[in-house]
């Protein structure tokens, strides 16, 4: 027994749908309290519906990425547990380091390398950390997320070039913990990093000069699937 007859098996699956079902169903209750709240607070039919259908648009494209990152995990993760993970709480990147590193606790070099054992007992080792490790942010969000927006809030009411520089140097500092590590691993992934920040600039750009107000929320979008065609293409080429 190999571990995709484990991370495909039928069962897996089963339990996968389970759950998501549940969130489902949890967003309807939210949904129809929502609208209900909004009657309470005689706000017009017209307006409720373009929020809904305004926010069923904006969702499309945005879900392109999580498709594109079920995509991704699938070879190395099988399909279940990637699309449980992706449709609950978790983005791409994250869930390939918690993954790399929870094999790499196992001896494994990488997560490609484990792709070929027999080690099923591995497989709950994997989806714990996977797990656990993003539930800080959901504590945090629990105890401190209230105080911690009111003093957002607050700050951005007044110019402040500390807030300005801390939140640029946080966002640099995100980048040049995974930037350099993908970036070295060979020619097509230098290649491929390139080639998305040239479509971020890009779209960027045409998005102020032409004021496409829209296009700056789905650059992220584009250059994840521009991204992973010039990946392709890089692969027969370099």
């Amino acid at each position: 027994m190999n571990i995709f007859d484990i991370l495909n098996s039928k069962l897996f699956y089963v339990l996968v749908a389970i759950g998501l079902l549940v969130i489902f169903l949890i967003c309807i209750l939210f949904f129809v309290r929502a609208k209900k709240r909004a009657k309470e607070l005689d706000i017009p039919d017209e307006k409720v519906k373009a929020t809904i259908k305004s926010s069923l648009v904006f969702s499309i494209v945005p879900s392109i990425a999580v498709i594109i990152g079920l995509i991704t995990l699938t070879p190395l993760l099988g399909i279940p547990w990637p699309w449980f993970r992706l449709s609950v709480v978790g983005s791409l990147p994250y869930e390939l380091t918690a993954a790399e590193l929870a094999v790499k606790g196992l001896g494994y070099p990488d997560l490609a390398s484990y792709q070929g054992s027999t080690d099923i007992s591995a497989i709950g080792t994997i989806m714990f950390t996977m797990s656990i490790s993003i539930l800080g942010g959901m504590l945090f969000n629990i105890f401190f997320l209230e105080k911690y927006h009111k003093k957002v809030s607050g700050v951005g009411t007044k110019p402040s070039p500390f807030r300005e520089l801390a939140l640029s140097v946080l966002t640099f500092g995100m980048v040049t913990v995974f930037f350099p590590i993908e970036f070295l691993k060979s020619k097509t992934h230098a290649a491929v990093a390139i080639t998305s920040i040239l479509v971020t600039i890009i779209l960027g750009k045409v998005s102020k000069k032409y004021n496409i107000s829209w296009l700056s929320d789905f650059i992220m979008s584009f250059a994840l699937i521009i991204g992973m065609a010039a990946g392709v293409f890089f692969e027969g080429v370099l």
